[in-house]
């Protein structure tokens, strides 16, 4: 089957493998002038690293079975890392039972039952059942209104800006398990762990297994229409059972089109992105998924500063800020998780995000003014003999569809998971995700689960090469 694949993130890139394994003759669309989407790698001048923050927890087991096929398990690296967080002015690590235990803003009856609340939480909630109530609502009625108001309020804040009150449990819920599986086995202490060489290996090494695959890649090719392919000349004909075709047009580098039919389109990225390129006939399968899956209804984007600094600023690799006078979201410090040596030239790596509403007029600031105002309004309120001498790199990343959130108002809505197929266009995307939060282990999660529930109509897997030679070499 012939079949196109719009985005190259890592979810497209997953579908592309999966697809070709099934002896599908795949292209993929990317807009940008590199694969990746919100895993691309950053040229910082010393080094190359992400343009965003990323790690990989030892429960990751779909991502980790990837990385397995594409080679680069030998290249996985595992550290303890710690957790910071800054409320009342002041720094406070958590990074163990005992930091919990010292932590002066909350009283030991509030501790314990946020304690208590946390195992109960992680262990007996049945996520599928607080898809209606909003995270301020659960997370009050399970740890306490002091809890609430002190420790878990103001970071909703900060993290989710207008929708603080407004988002399912669901969403904290599958947080909490994530975070504090990561802490499972290892006494507590948070194990996260990377590639030697961030994102832009993994890609790289990607690259080249679709190639050896004979997936098509095209880059720097925004696709600027899709429609029915039954009237177009040159369409499959009834003929042969392909007469349910999709033409895809893209732009070229240079500004010209260029068209190609395809047997099977599958779309990645949001719906609102979608209803810009497809025809009318298209639209209802677009409006479908809208309504199947509410999530797509409202999306976080970030604006995220990057520093690379020629000192550390804390020994936390996440510092959670519970401040409304410092406006970021919270302060990732990558050197305190990965080699600063080998990654990054003996540098500090930091991202500072500010996460928005996805139209927010944020996310449309020059660079000029969003810098000033991480180091003004962030970092100087952070560490108040902060100096621009310490800084050797800077920049803005955006991103302006970064996390969908299931808001508690469409929780009656039944909670789908992987769709079911619906030649020839199909979307699949992170909105479609189900208790669970953005990351790229449950991105590979989500294609695997869309693939085996239509193994049918897509075809079974066939062995790679290397195990059909491995297989060979085992006959006698």
């Amino acid at each position: 089957m012939k079949t196109a694949v719009i985005g190259g993130g890592i979810l497209g890139l997953t579908l592309a493998h999966r697809l070709s394994r099934r002896g599908h003759s795949v292209e993929v669309f990317e807009s940008g002038s590199q694969l990746g989407g919100l895993a691309q790698p950053q040229d910082y001048g010393l080094f190359v690293w992400d343009r965003f923050y990323h790690c990989i927890l030892p429960h990751d087991e779909h991502l980790l079975g990837l990385l397995r096929e594409l080679g680069l398990e030998r290249d996985l690296r595992w550290a303890v890392t710690k957790t910071g967080y800054f409320g009342s002015g002041n720094f406070y690590s958590m990074s163990s039972n005992l930091d919990f235990l010292r932590f002066p803003l909350l009283g030991l009856i509030d501790k314990m039952r946020m304690g208590a609340a946390v195992v109960y939480a992680t262990r007996f909630t049945d996520p599928f059942t607080i898809y209606g109530v909003t995270a301020k609502d659960w997370l009050t009625k399970l740890f306490g209104r002091r809890n609430y108001k002190v420790f878990w309020e103001p970071l909703l804040k900060a993290k989710l800006g207008t929708y603080y009150d407004k988002v399912s449990a669901v969403f904290l819920w599958a947080t909490l398990k994530r975070l504090f599986g990561a802490r499972k086995g290892t006494a507590n202490k948070e194990k996260l762990g990377y590639v030697t060489g961030g994102y832009g290996r993994i890609l790289e090494r990607f690259s080249q297994v679709l190639n050896e695959q004979g997936v098509k890649i095209h880059l720097a090719a925004p696709v600027t229409s899709i429609r029915p392919a039954a009237n177009l000349a040159g369409a499959p004909s009834e003929s042969d059972n392909r007469s349910a075709a999709c033409e895809v047009k893209s732009q070229r580098a240079d500004g010209s089109s260029k068209a190609s039919v395809f047997d099977l389109v599958l779309f990645t990225a949001p719906p609102r992105v979608a209803r810009k390129v497809v025809s009318p006939e298209l639209l209802p399968h677009v409006e479908r998924m809208e309504a199947v899956y509410p999530t797509s209804s409202a999306y976080l984007g970030v604006a995220c500063g990057v520093f690379v600094l020629r000192e550390p600023l804390t020994p936390y690799y996440v510092l959670n800020l519970a401040d409304p006078d410092v406006e970021l979201t919270g302060l990732i410090e990558m050197t305190n998780l990965v080699d600063s040596r080998s990654e990054t030239a003996g540098r500090s790596l930091v991202y500072l995000p500010r996460y928005v509403d996805s139209e927010d007029a944020v996310l449309r600031e020059s660079d000029g003014n969003l810098l000033e105002g991480f180091v003004e309004r962030g970092l100087k309120r952070l560490f108040p003999d902060f100096t621009e001498d310490k800084v050797f790199y800077r920049a803005v990343h955006r991103a302006q569809y970064v996390q969908p959130l299931p808001l508690a108002s469409a929780g009656a809505v039944k909670v789908e998971g992987a769709p079911e197929l619906a030649p020839p266009f199909q979307m699949l995307g992170t909105f479609m995700l189900r208790c669970a939060t953005l990351n790229n282990n449950e991105v590979v999660a989500l294609v695997e689960e869309f693939v085996r529930k239509n193994e049918a109509a897509l075809g079974p897997e066939r062995p790679a090469a290397a195990e059909l030679q491995v297989a060979a070499g085992a006959m006698p």
